[in-house]
């Protein structure tokens, strides 16, 4: 495909920086099912995850047995947060960490021992196959590396791949629960859900059967945390609407945030709205401009963004500190010393964390920094929707599809970065037949059987889009497609999402092994049906049409 989804390897302009920045790209895996990670990173994180599913395990027998701990229910959680981080972790104080879960287990354990005992009912110890004689980072790492041999000769390739879903869908949905928990402190059924979820890798004996129907069942679990955390955001934030955002700088001091968490984003703003400094959103944090309460900080000054696929491009090239807020989820492999903050659990090497909601640090480097010496705007992108037009639309829709004047609907667009007009869409925008529908944040087009939204990081529409006309429209009678359009770390989670709506036809986008391995790709597709986009449009329609 000479020009996939989004224009990976293109940079927005290359205007902003005096130097030369390559564009770094890494698809090496350095162990099986784990790319682009440094193999002592990986160790450890053997351990955090191992450590995780032994106290899950203690935390849900205490539980079954009608003893009930909110706060370490909460820290588990934010424990879990920790699995997604793709950079080097602070040494020491990921040690330290380490440290406290291991002392917590060891807790859950007595405390459950203590419980069974005076009960007199016979409980199940887990046998930990990790020793903690000692907590330094050489003993660790060859207990991680021991751990992952086991553990990759005890489990089938298969199996291993169902693990790795199950653990794919809780980070993803661990990233939103964690976030959807600043707004809320009431019981969210679905805390549970995701540890019930976890604990399952804590048994290998499990069978593939089993493993897929629990991958199955969490998906409405994990589509009813996106939804929610959508609620509780348009409540807190107010309703979604279209917004003009400029992408480029200002002249002036600045600070550059990426990540997901709005919490924290509104944080660093009103920690710096007295200031002179200039404050930017990066990749998916785009989405803040859509809110109608970021409005009112006049020191959010707009989007900086030069590369589709390179956050190392980005930050080197910005003019200032960049903080990276909770659960960022892209890899590092470059670490621009002393310029990167962090409002993670831990710090990643040469990061600076932020406790205790101090921001002082932040704002010092950014005041130190030399800053942009002048404005230069890109381009102005459309972010967000007018939810009332966008459901009269979909309303003739339905209507069409009732009286059977649409034979098949074809969604484009979950995700999608950018608004360029691609090769392969416009292929299907030539052969599209008559009775084809398809609803569109890819194609601008005319046609009019093809509607076009303009609007830069959708998933919120799309998802609105579809419940809207599955509230109408049995899709298991009525054959639809959706074609995602980006990889990342939710991909996997929106496949799942979609088939517990219904959708028959979900395509996968072209993906780097970074994101989603080959293997982990043909076994998706083996097992569960999905499909992913060929370098062959033609063929892909007319697989869609028989």
């Amino acid at each position: 495909m000479s020009n996939q989804f989004i224009n990976y390897g293109k940079n927005f302009d290359n205007s902003f920086n005096d130097g030369h920045f390559e564009n770094i790209s890494s698809d090496e895996c350095a162990i099986e099912g784990f790319c682009s990670m440094d193999p002592i990173v990986y160790s450890l994180m053997e351990i955090l995850l191992y450590e995780l599913k032994q106290l899950t395990y203690y935390y849900i027998k205490m539980q079954e047995l009608g003893y009930e701990n909110k706060k370490l229910k909460d820290k588990i959680i934010n424990y879990l947060s920790l699995i997604i981080v793709g950079y080097e972790f602070n040494r020491s104080e990921f040690l330290s960490f380490l440290s406290e879960i291991h002392v917590q287990k060891e807790g859950a354990e007595k405390s459950f021992v203590s419980v069974c005992e005076k009960k007199n009912i016979d409980c199940q110890i887990l046998k930990s196959n990790v020793k903690f004689e000692k907590f330094d980072l050489a003993y660790l790492v060859k207990q991680g590396e021991q751990q992952a041999i086991k553990r990759n000769k005890l489990l089938n390739s298969d199996t291993k791949n169902l693990y790795e879903i199950i653990l794919n869908l809780i980070k993803s949905a661990g990233i939103r629960l964690v976030e959807l928990k600043c707004y809320t402190n009431d019981y969210l059924p679905e805390e549970d859900a995701i540890l019930k979820l976890f604990n399952n890798l804590n048994f290998s004996t499990m069978t593939e059967t089993k493993l897929i129907k629990k991958i199955n069942d969490f998906a409405k679990v994990n589509y009813d945390i996106h939804i929610k955390l959508h609620k509780f955001k348009e409540e807190y934030y107010g309703k979604i609407c279209l917004h003009d955002v400029c992408v480029g700088v200002k002249e002036g001091k600045s600070i550059l945030a990426s990540g997901q968490n709005l919490k924290d984003f509104e944080n660093i703003l009103e920690a710096t709205k007295n200031t002179d400094i200039n404050v930017y959103t990066h990749d998916g944090l785009i989405v803040a401009h859509a809110y109608p309460k970021f409005a009112k900080y006049k020191n959010l000054a707009g989007h900086f963004q030069r590369s589709l696929d390179s956050v190392q491009f980005d930050f080197a090239s910005f003019k200032g500190p960049v903080v990276v807020l909770r659960n960022f989820q892209y890899l590092l492999d470059r670490i621009y010393r002393g310029r990167i903050f962090t409002t993670n659990l831990i710090a990643g090497k040469g990061m600076t964390k932020i406790t205790k909601g101090d921001y002082s640090p932040l704002i010092d480097a950014a005041e130190n920094s030399n800053g942009f010496l002048q404005s230069h705007k890109i381009t102005t992108i459309k972010v967000g929707y007018d939810e009332k037009e966008v459901l009269k639309k979909i309303d003739k829709l339905i209507e069409k599809i009732k009286n059977k004047e649409i034979k098949h609907l074809i969604v484009i667009g979950l995700l999608n970065h950018s608004i360029v007009h691609s090769e392969y869409f416009s292929e299907f925008e030539k052969n599209l037949p008559d009775d084809y529908f398809v609803i569109s944040t890819v194609i601008p087009s005319k046609k009019d059987n093809i509607l076009y939204f303009d609007s830069f990081f959708n998933s919120s529409l799309i998802y609105k889009i579809l419940a809207h006309i599955k509230d109408n429209v049995d899709f298991y009678d009525f054959s639809a497609s959706v074609f995602i359009t980006t990889c990342n770390l939710h991909t996997i989670s929106h496949l799942f999402n979609l088939k517990y709506l219904g959708i028959k036809n979900i395509y996968l986008p072209k993906c780097t092994s970074n994101v989603i391995t080959p293997g982990m790709i043909d076994f998706l597709k083996t097992k569960f049906d999905f499909k992913q986009v060929t370098d062959n449009p033609e063929k892909d329609f007319y697989d869609i049409q028989t």
